[in-house]
């Protein structure tokens, strides 16, 4: 892996990122604030096509692919349907739906299936018969969902799915599994190059561009799919289970956020600013504080689950520590309370996806 190959998804992604922000008024791709949108300005939401336009450019001149082919449907659809979304707000109904044929798609594509739930002491788990499918597309639906959800604050998402990928990287790596070293290092270096451009820093007070819908849920396809890539052959690099330390975080608080509207009588679809990210800015915390803190809470999840596993915990184990994690999380977000408004927060926070 020289140091070209890392470079220049880099560079392509942070040029398009660049060069499609330029285009977006034309196609019609702003993001403009509203009420729950409090960025103050519009913002062009093209980081999630140059990151993908980039990574299939620069795996096409280093003439690598792998079985990725399986994941091109499935990925192409959610791209798609968050492109339209990012230029005309498509019902959250008709993303859902989307999701769940993109998701049954790569199962298709892989023929991979949960075939049971791991239990701690209980060899074979829990099998799951003909809900095999059900559940596997449901895991599924709810990584990419609680990815998208994470995109509200400048750099969060992007930084957790560098997270998510630092981890499969190290396992396949461990593994010696060397395409997939390649495919995900290259994707690593295009959300490098739109972070460039999308998370704060020195450098950049404001994001220049948003990852959008598209971003969000081509990146969340991709990572189920890596996923399960690594956890299947002869050469198993990581177990299933894995993928919910890749991208805890967004996973819990998705899950604190659904549980705390169904218990106020609402659709856990229904759009608030109740996310931890949300929270933290009414806590007072900066974006520049707030979102660096919450990728180390990520990667600490992250790395958790990593040494459990190189330590020998199995997965009915690594499932019960990650649920325990979850209503731990839920009891000290008292799940059960309302959050306060968020009209008080800073006009520089970003927005609820």
């Amino acid at each position: 892996m020289s140091f070209n190959y890392l470079f220049y998804p880099f560079a392509l992604s942070l040029i398009f990122c660049l060069v499609l922000a330029r285009l977006a008024p034309w196609l019609a791709l702003m993001d403009r604030p509203d009420a729950r949108k409090q960025h103050g300005r519009a913002v062009p939401v093209v980081g999630g096509i140059a990151i993908m336009a980039a990574y299939i450019l620069a795996l096409k001149l280093r003439g690598i692919g792998g079985n990725l082919y399986e994941a091109m449907l499935p990925v192409g659809l959610v791209l798609i349907v968050g492109v339209i979304d990012d230029a005309r707000p498509v019902s959250a109904r008709a993303k859902l739906a989307a999701q769940c044929i993109a998701a049954w798609l790569l199962l298709r594509g892989t023929g991979f299936s949960l075939g049971e739930v791991p239990i701690p002491g209980v060899e074979g788990g829990l099998p799951l018969g003909p809900l095999d499918t059900a559940v596997t597309m449901f895991v599924i639906v709810g990584v990419v969902n609680a990815l998208n959800l994470s995109d509200g604050a400048d750099g969060l998402a992007g930084g957790h799915v560098l997270i998510a990928l630092a981890l499969f990287l190290f396992a396949a790596r461990a593994a010696g599994r060397d395409t997939e070293v390649l495919l995900i290092a290259g994707l690593m270096s295009c959300v490098v190059g739109f972070l460039a451009v999308n998370a704060r820093h020195p450098m950049l007070a404001r994001a220049h561009v948003f990852m959008g819908d598209a971003g969000a849920l081509a990146l969340g396809t991709l990572l189920c799919w890596f996923a399960i890539h690594l956890s299947r052959g002869p050469n198993q690099a990581m177990p299933p289970v894995l993928l919910l330390y890749a991208v805890a975080l967004p996973l819990l608080d998705m899950a604190t956020v659904s549980v705390r509207r169904l218990l106020q009588g609402a659709s856990p679809m229904r759009p608030d600013r109740t996310h931890l990210h949300h929270i933290l800015c009414l806590k007072g915390l900066s974006v520049e504080l707030s979102v660096p803190l919450l990728w180390a809470l990520n990667g600490l999840a992250a790395a958790s689950g990593l040494v459990l596993w190189r330590m020998g915990a199995s997965q009915g184990v690594l499932l019960l520590v990650w649920l325990c994690i979850l209503v731990g999380k839920m009891l000290w977000m008292r799940v059960w309370e309302e959050v306060e408004s968020a009209t008080a927060e800073p006009a520089d926070e970003r927005r609820e996806v």
